[in-house]
């Protein structure tokens, strides 16, 4: 007896067997596909380690259904006897859910208790779905007299059974075999493992996938919306200013004071809104793409100094100075959309107006560095802490401890990111620095030099 276990150990290490066996880890553990893994590894046990020939008709994969709490048929060998066992079953082969609480069902045993099982009886693994006498039919049709059920365990974790269904009694079956089943089994179910890791991770990724489309879409249409929508309350607000402008206006007749307060509070509040809809109107269309830049050389100088005549008037009735520093060339050009940057200008302007007090200051300057052209607006207002710098271009990027000091500039959030959008579409940045609360702040942003 010594003797014969000897010689059953040399078998399974032979260099055929080893090979053999090297072969299905390879080809199991090289598909992440579950559907090509479970399919091929029943058909491939019986084929590469010549297992028909030792009498191994049937290979059964079953695999645990969390959602059902069931021990389901997953995929069976390709062999005549397979084929004549399907015929006989009175359910077919993928209904046959054995439930986790079958403790009579001895696949449901091997699983939870992590230990093979052998059987002569076909009803010990097919019970509650198949009555006893269906179940002996249907092994009498394939001819099989026993079957081993080997766990496959992960990690501690049961996954399932494997069923391997001979033509021969127990006895018959070699030490070398039951080690190789052990030993192959164990590979299985790392490779069932890794293929529903796999899988999980692709059905995911489809998943995601569908929902970005999804989104791509409702985005598109929120930007349609934004524009359709802000090009029709354009012109209505526009019409409502310029009528409320010509009542204000002292040729338009007398107003008594309570009547041109509350005629003053609409018209500020339909110019807030009117900026509001131009805003929404500047990101739909830089987000969307369809902001179109008409590049040319700008005077650089020429560009500032009509962004100042422009803004004094309402720097004056604030009773804030705004001028130019002395400019380092007055041919200094940059090669930009020269309506676009003089928005940027006009905006950081007057972000610098709502926070600095009567008798400040603004000073808007441009030198060449290099191939740049930077451009700044600096201010002695409220200034900046440290921590707020970097929330300033985000869009709606409102600072929630800062104030204005002219109350009624209220603002969307939205005036600094458009601006970092436009630099960065000509290609520059832009970005503030600050001293402090109380020690102003300071703009700049950079144009390449025509």
């Amino acid at each position: 007896m010594k003797n014969k276990t000897n010689n059953n150990s040399a078998d399974i290490f032979s260099p055929q067997v080893l090979d053999s066996l090297w072969k299905l880890q390879k080809f199991i553990l090289d598909t992440p596909d579950f559907e090509g893994v479970v399919q091929r590894t029943v058909n491939s046990i019986l084929v590469e380690l010549g297992y028909l020939q030792l009498g191994y008709r049937i290979l059964v994969l079953t695999l645990i259904d969390e959602k059902t709490q069931t021990l389901k048929r997953i995929a069976l060998s390709q062999t005549p006897e397979a084929e004549r066992a399907l015929k006989a079953s009175p359910v077919p082969f993928e209904k046959i859910e054995i439930p986790l609480s079958a403790d009579d069902n001895l696949l449901v045993r091997a699983m939870k208790e992590k230990r093979p099982f052998v059987t002569y009886s076909w009803p010990d693994i097919f019970v509650p779905v198949l009555t006893a006498d269906q179940a002996i039919s249907n092994q009498q049709a394939a001819g099989i007299k026993t079957s081993m059920l080997y766990p496959l365990v992960v990690k501690g974790q049961a996954l399932g059974v494997m069923i391997f269904s001979m033509v021969k009694d127990e006895h018959q079956v070699t030490e070398g075999e039951k080690i190789l089943i052990e030993k192959f089994t164990d590979i299985v179910g790392i490779a069932v493992q890794n293929a529903q890791l796999y899988t999980t991770v692709k059905d995911n990724a489809e998943r995601l996938r569908q929902a970005n489309e999804k989104l791509k879409a409702l985005d598109k249409l929120k930007d349609e919306f934004v524009s359709l929508a802000s090009h029709e309350l354009r012109t209505p607000m526009t019409a409502v200013r310029s009528y409320l402008w010509m009542v204000l206006d002292e040729k338009s007749g007398e107003l008594n004071d309570k009547q041109r307060l509350y005629l003053q509070r609409a018209f500020d509040s339909v110019d807030r809104l009117t900026k509001l809809v131009n805003d929404m109107l500047n990101i739909s269309r830089i987000e969307s793409g369809r902001i179109t830049l008409n590049m040319q050389s700008v005077n650089v100088q020429q560009l500032v100094q009509d962004v100042i005549d422009e803004v004094t008037p309402r720097a004056v009735e604030l009773g804030v100075s705004i001028v130019m520093d002395s400019p380092p060339s007055s041919d200094l050009s940059v090669n930009a959309d020269q309506d676009k940057i003089k928005e940027v200008i006009i905006n950081l302007v007057g972000n610098s107006l709502k926070f600095t007090s009567k008798e400040g200051k603004i000073i808007l300057a441009f030198e060449q560095k290099e191939d740049m052209i930077q451009i700044s607006v600096k201010d002695t207002g409220i200034g900046l802490l440290p921590k707020n710098i970097s929330k300033l271009f985000q869009k709606f990027g409102l600072i929630q401890d800062s104030y204005s000091v002219n109350k009624s500039a209220s603002g969307t959030g939205l005036g600094l990111y458009i601006c970092k959008s436009i630099i960065e579409l000509h290609g520059g940045k832009i970005w503030a620095e600050s001293e402090g609360l109380g020690k102003g702040s300071k703009f700049t942003f950079s144009l390449k030099a025509s």
